[in-house]
């Protein structure tokens, strides 16, 4: 059963669950051996959750529908552990990624003359803090040194 095959099939037994002939239809021993496995098992997947104890067809397919529904969780297991895999590479890339920023910014600052906090141009007389230009140091004073503001405003 090629991929579109079991596309096909599984859109068309939507209607008609469970379908037994697809239950029927499929071998074991190939899935087990990784022959067509993730197309059938997507098309099987709608017919085993369709089934319920009741079914009177289920007694002489039920070691097939175990064995199918088996086969579907170790095949969400094994691509659970690629994704979790895959995401842990994109963290460990993001990360060296912001590792490298860091380190460009550290050699700018070191390059320019040394690091803001070092810098005395935009520097608080009252309380030392480092500020990136003027309008925040502006702000800052307003904010956090409003006495101050006042004796300078009335000298």
């Amino acid at each position: 059963m090629t991929e579109g095959q079991a596309m096909a099939t599984a859109i068309a037994i939507t209607s008609n669950l469970p379908n037994w002939a697809l239950i029927d239809e499929i071998s074991i021993p190939l899935l087990e051996t990784g022959v067509g496995t993730l197309p059938v098992l997507q098309a099987a997947l709608p017919t085993i959750l369709s089934i319920t104890q009741d079914e009177e067809k289920l007694n002489d397919r039920y070691w097939k529908v175990l064995r199918i529904a088996q086969l579907q969780i170790e095949h969400l297991l094994r691509s659970q552990q690629e994704l979790l895999k895959h995401m842990e590479k994109l963290e460990s890339e993001n990360e060296a990624k912001v590792l490298r920023k860091k380190n460009v910014i550290s050699e700018e600052r070191k390059t320019s003359g040394g690091s803001i906090e070092n810098s005395e141009k935009f520097k608080c007389a009252d309380c030392g803090k480092v500020f990136l230009n003027d309008t925040f140091l502006t702000s800052h004073f307003e904010r956090r040194h409003p006495k101050s503001v006042q004796h300078s405003v009335s000298e």
